[in-house]
């Protein structure tokens, strides 16, 4: 069986290199997964000056609603725990063990995640010690799960 995702992020790709990049991972997963993509909006509204609490809470309600009951929720957080990529794939591995539960990966705004999303998550992973866009960490998770899937599958991707 197939492991099941779903990536729910805020903000929308701007530039045609990360739409590129994006295609590029979501076609090379098809081989082992379907990844669903939910675009939410930014909680901020155009303004030029928003309201950081305000802004991560309009952006929680984009994160959490329709998340499958039963989904293991991982939400990505510069400040939480590292893995490497065997590592990564060893944990993907344990938590699509029951292969019907779909794994669901949150990825905030540009202030991050309000406080009642880290508390909804099964867990909480960086993909950095660096801060980085959250449209480029849309891409390296895409990548860190393809690189997990062949390292699961014993593919040569991974070296």
């Amino acid at each position: 069986m197939k492991p099941s995702f779903q990536i729910r992020a805020i903000g929308t790709l701007q530039e045609p290199w990360q739409e590129a990049a994006e295609a590029q991972y979501h076609k090379r997963l098809q081989a082992f997964s379907t990844p669903t993509l939910f675009e939410g909006k930014e909680g901020h509204s155009g303004s030029a000056k928003p309201d950081l609490t305000r802004t991560k809470e309009n952006e929680a309600t984009e994160l959490l609603k329709l998340i499958p009951n039963n989904s293991f929720v991982v939400c990505l957080d510069e400040h939480a725990k590292t893995l490497d990529s065997t590592m990564f794939s060893k944990a993907i591995e344990k938590w699509s063990e029951s292969g019907a539960r779909p794994i669901t990966f949150l990825i905030g705004g540009s202030w991050g995640l309000a406080e009642r999303v880290k508390q909804r998550a099964d867990i909480s992973l960086s993909l950095s010690p660096m801060t980085m866009p959250h449209a480029l960490a849309r891409i390296v998770l895409l990548e860190q799960l393809y690189r997990a899937l062949t390292i699961l599958k014993g593919k040569e991707y991974h070296k």
